[in-house]
């Protein structure tokens, strides 16, 4: 008797109907300890109850409380640090298109609906979830392609997209610009750690991005690019979650170095 995990075929893709089994991938080739798709932003903290309405679990961006304590800090030294920003960057506003349900509708000039959702390492669907309409969120994909991924891939050339759209909160209680569609994960092929240490220095003072995070691995150091971009408009470079970096499930402000 199978005990395999129902499929469905999406766009010409097969998914599992299991989000183990779709992020499984992600967890096995980009970190080997899950640490993308279990922790990912830094607005997590707000989900976890450190918010003025005391409120635990995902957070509607509606109503998203204020946040009244940051995470713990990175509690290692590290080798270098990039911590001057004063990106303040809006970006172009795209005018919102509707969705016509076609996963290769075009996003922008490069990219396609499929790139963000059921193309990329950890795929999901675009659906309606939780108070967002499909259209709303496809708008979001645009103006994330717009602004965030064409100047990347104009400048580094091609990449991976890890993660996009998310139908499921980056952790068990998160909050994640991921389920509006206004954030990805990207690695790039061949690079090494030193590079993309170099790059993230570019990225941080060019891209208009709404929150920038460098990225690592808990187990084996591998690092990736968080980068989101908010339509509403994008946080200022004074803004202590702007640009941050993650090590060891630790978060600390500024671009930090540590291989």
């Amino acid at each position: 008797m199978s005990c395999a995990a129902p499929t469905v075929v999406v766009g010409g893709v097969t998914l599992s109907t299991s989000d183990f089994v779709n992020a499984q991938e992600l967890v096995t080739t980009v970190s080997g300890d899950g640490g993308d798709p279990t922790l990912d932003e830094y607005n997590e903290n707000i989900a976890n109850g450190n918010n003025t309405a005391s409120r635990r679990g995902v957070q509607i961006a509606e109503t998203v409380p204020t946040q009244t304590s940051l995470p713990t800090e990175i509690p290692f030294s590290p080798e270098a640090s990039n911590d001057t920003s004063t990106n303040s960057r809006q970006g172009s506003a795209v005018t919102p298109g509707l969705w016509s349900g076609s996963y290769d509708q075009a996003l922008s000039t490069n990219f396609k609906v499929r790139d963000f959702t059921i193309n990329a390492v950890f795929p999901n669907q675009l659906i309606d979830y939780l108070s967002y309409t499909k259209d709303v969120r496809f708008s979001n994909l645009q103006n994330l392609a717009v602004n965030v991924a064409e100047p990347l891939r104009a400048k580094f050339g091609n990449f991976r997209i890890n993660s996009g759209l998310r139908n499921k909160s980056s952790t068990s209680s998160g909050v994640s610009q991921h389920i509006l569609g206004q954030a990805i994960d990207v690695q790039f092929s061949g690079w090494t750690y030193a590079r993309y240490w170099e790059n993230a220095a570019w990225i941080k003072d060019n891209i208009p991005y709404d929150q920038f995070i460098f990225e690592h691995s808990d187990k084996t150091g591998l690092a990736w690019y968080h980068l989101s971009y908010n339509p509403a408009g994008n946080r200022a470079p004074s803004v202590r979650t702007k640009v941050m970096t993650m090590y060891r499930n630790h978060y600390s402000p500024g671009l930090k170095r540590f291989g």
